[in-house]
């Protein structure tokens, strides 16, 4: 009966020690860096490529705006910017001593119409004189001519092709307002310009060279 008993005592120490090994080994599995650390890794790559997945097709649907064109057209009324001219032409009144004038205009190749404004001082205007403010639109073929201002626009609104110059018989009508007209440059305001044929010019800015 001792014996019984001291084997019972035994096999009770032996399977508490062995329970509570196993519970350590659990424990010391659950805990290491090896299991978790990995998973937290691969979380953080995933975030940082969405990130910059997001920021490169921002950046892939940026454009930019195509220029304005410089000539449009609705219902016979035009509309001119000046600012996307290529390159007009300039000339003081000192580049024709015969009868001094001032003159700009467009290139048609290169614009794709044609528009002038031809101001003269003498001969063709004898009612402006080169002064600034508002002067209104009255150019005659042909000098003297005492009731003409000397202000004449032109303009073919398809520069090289069929359409001819819509002033042609000089009656257009309508005025410009000067703020600057000297021998460095030019700040025009072109208020309208209305064509015999119906055809008219919205008002607009010249500013040069």
């Amino acid at each position: 009966m001792r014996i019984s008993v001291t084997r019972l005592v035994v096999m009770v120490l032996v399977t508490g020690a062995c329970a509570s090994g196993n519970g350590e080994g659990a424990t010391t599995t659950d805990s290491e860096p090896g299991t978790s650390v990995p998973s937290q890794t691969t979380t953080s790559e995933v975030s940082t490529t969405a990130a910059e997945s997001t920021e490169t097709s921002m950046v892939a649907t940026t454009t930019t705006a195509a220029p304005e064109p410089p000539l449009t057209e609705s219902d016979g009324t035009f509309s001119i910017l000046w600012s996307s001219v290529s390159n007009p032409f300039w000339s003081s009144s000192a580049g024709s001593a015969a009868d001094p004038f001032f003159f700009i205009h467009t290139f048609p190749d290169v614009d794709g119409f044609y528009f002038s404004l031809e101001m003269y001082t003498t001969g063709y205007g004898a009612l402006w004189q080169g002064e600034l403010g508002d002067v209104d639109i009255i150019c005659n073929e042909a000098a003297p001519a005492p009731n003409s201002t000397g202000i004449c626009p032109h303009f073919d609104p398809d520069g090289p092709g069929p359409l001819g110059d819509l002033n042609a018989d000089f009656t257009a009508t309508g005025s410009i307002t000067i703020t600057k007209l000297d021998d460095d440059g030019y700040e025009i305001v072109v208020n309208e310009v209305v064509f015999s044929d119906g055809s008219r010019i919205d008002a607009f800015q010249l500013t040069g060279p």
